[in-house]
């Protein structure tokens, strides 16, 4: 049991520590300017969506099935257009951080059964996942915490939602140990799920959004810039 815990431990750390960044980045952006601002959203959406397309998406996709991983990445999109819709009373920054909030923890318990089933076969691989994962944590933190920070809620709110967002990963870790040789496919069905969901806000919240706040070539350029740091990421880790 302490040995269970203790790989928890490590999976909740994991996900605190880039999640923690993350939230810190998004106070410090908070008081720049509309045109940087616009161009950090727009740089997270594409950080984002070079995360889903190239990391997250090919493992589930190769290994259960193209039309499977389509079919519930779509049910994740359907998800976040009909919990959109139930939001009428929210306001669109409240929308997307809530959205995406939801995306990044379903996807967070996969990830950490993956790294807990990691941990167990060896520490060794295992820290080296922990630290990819932890620089991952970074821009979905940054992507949910921006546009909750624009629509007014405090930074001190924020930091303490990293506390809250790392849970999953933390929880998925000690169950990884046991589950996830068993059912490797409810991880590849998560991980489609969650990654409908980032993506739908990510096109249909962030970057539209990062337009409003600077009506320039700005927010563009960093979308483009963040999708190539974010091809670039994943393959040199």
């Amino acid at each position: 049991m302490k040995y269970i815990a203790q790989i928890g431990f490590i999976g909740y750390l994991t996900a605190w520590s880039g999640f923690f960044l993350g939230s810190l980045a998004s106070i410090i952006m908070k008081k720049s300017g509309a045109r940087f601002l616009g161009s950090m959203m727009g740089f997270t959406a594409g950080l984002l969506i070079s995360f889903i397309c190239f990391e997250m998406l090919p493992g589930p996709f190769e290994e259960w099935g193209l039309y499977k991983g389509i079919a519930a990445m779509l049910l994740g999109v359907l998800l976040s257009a009909w919990l959109e819709g139930r939001m009428n009373n929210l306001n669109r920054w409240h929308k997307a951080g809530l959205l995406l909030t939801l995306g990044v923890s379903i996807h967070n318990l996969p990830e950490g059964m993956a790294l807990g089933s990691m941990l167990h076969a060896s520490y060794a691989a295992g820290i080296s996942l922990a630290i990819m994962i932890a620089i991952h944590c970074f821009p979905e933190a940054l992507a949910v915490a921006l546009p909750l920070r624009q629509a007014g809620v405090s930074a001190l709110k924020l930091l303490g939602s990293a506390f809250i967002m790392a849970i999953p990963m933390g929880l998925g870790a000690m169950g990884g140990v046991f589950f996830s040789g068993l059912s490797p496919r409810f991880v590849d069905a998560c991980v489609c799920f969650s990654g409908g969901v980032m993506l739908y806000i990510a096109c249909g919240e962030i970057l539209p959004e990062s337009k409003e706040i600077w009506n320039g070539r700005m927010p563009a350029l960093g979308a483009m810039i963040g999708f190539v740091i974010g091809v670039m990421l994943t393959e040199r880790l």
